[in-house]
Parts: C-alpha cells; structure tokens; sequence
C-alpha cells in the first residue's frame, strides 16, 4: 500500500505543480484561456510521463517486481480526491445573499480541473467532459509507468526520429581504473 500511495502523490504533485503553473499565469492569459489551458496540459503530459517512467526504474530496483498496471493505479489514486471534492461541490446549495452561487458552484468545479479546461469546455462543461479530462491523467500516468517498465526512452526514439545524434551515456563515478 505504501508503494500505492507515494506513486500516487508523485501523480498528484505534479498535477499541483501544472494547476499552480496555471493559476500563476491566468490573469495574464484571461482572454486565451483554452489556448493557454492547452499549454499547461502540455506541461503536465511531460511531468507526469517523466516522473512515472522513473518512479518505474525506482520501483524495480526497490521492490523486485513490478506490474505494467501500476501507473494507471497510481493515477486513479491521485485523481479520485479531486474528483469526490467535484461531486461534493455539485450537490452543495447554499443561498447567501449578495452571492451568485451556481456560478460560483460551476467555477470551483472548473477551478480543480483546469489544466485541462480544453477539454471540459470542448464537451460543454458535462459530466463526460469532466470523466475524459480525469482519464486523460490517469491513461498518461500508465503510459509513463508503462514505458519505464518496458525500458523504452520517448527521447531517444526521438531523437533517433528527427536523425539527431543520441545522447552520450553518463560515466559511471564509482568506476575503478586499475
């Protein structure tokens, strides 16, 4: 279970990174905001993949084994508190007065899921649009944890793609020279 739980945090961690990206810069970019949403989403597909695919190698070499599945595990562990505090943000009803609340009902359920705003706002907000944008972080945190398992470099592939040279391998600094 421990190991469920910090592969779980490595997923929400960065997920908190790419929302405070995109808290940071929202005013700046108010008017693009699906634009910008886009780019942070980017952003968050290259953290998570790297930090799984890692956390793969770390996990082999601290447990023994491993399974393929594990990131998509990971990945549902880190999305379900977000999207329980969505579910409990659309059943509150609370009348103050002075105060729009379905709208600010609707703005706090967009407001968890942000990074990926282009894609709730792509399927009008519902809530299969809220289920796809969930998914999508869990189906990029098996594909991360996945291609650690398998040993595969995104990187090199593409390097190997766009006919760049590949990189030179680190030297080993516990290396005897007698």
């Amino acid at each position: 279970m421990k190991k469920y739980l910090s592969g779980s945090w490595t997923v929400l961690k960065t997920y908190l990174i790419a929302m405070l990206i995109f808290y940071i810069f929202f005013p700046a970019f108010y008017k693009r905001l699906s634009l910008f949403s886009v780019f942070v989403f980017v952003i968050l597909i290259v953290f998570i993949y790297a930090e799984l695919h890692h956390l793969a190698g770390v996990n082999n070499r601290r447990y023994g084994s491993i399974q393929y599945y594990d990131g998509a595990i990971y990945g549902f562990l880190a999305v379900v508190p977000f999207a329980i505090i969505q579910v409990i943000i659309s059943f509150l009803d609370f009348s103050i007065e002075g105060v729009n609340f379905p709208v600010l009902r609707a703005n706090l359920i967009k407001g968890l899921a942000a990074p990926m705003l282009f894609i709730e706002k792509s399927m009008n907000y519902s809530v299969i649009g809220y289920i796809v944008a969930w998914f999508t972080v869990i189906l990029i945190s098996f594909l991360g944890y996945f291609a650690g398992y398998k040993k595969f470099d995104v990187t090199g592939y593409a390097r190997k793609l766009l006919g760049l040279q590949p990189r030179k391998p680190k030297p080993k600094r516990n290396r005897r020279f007698f």
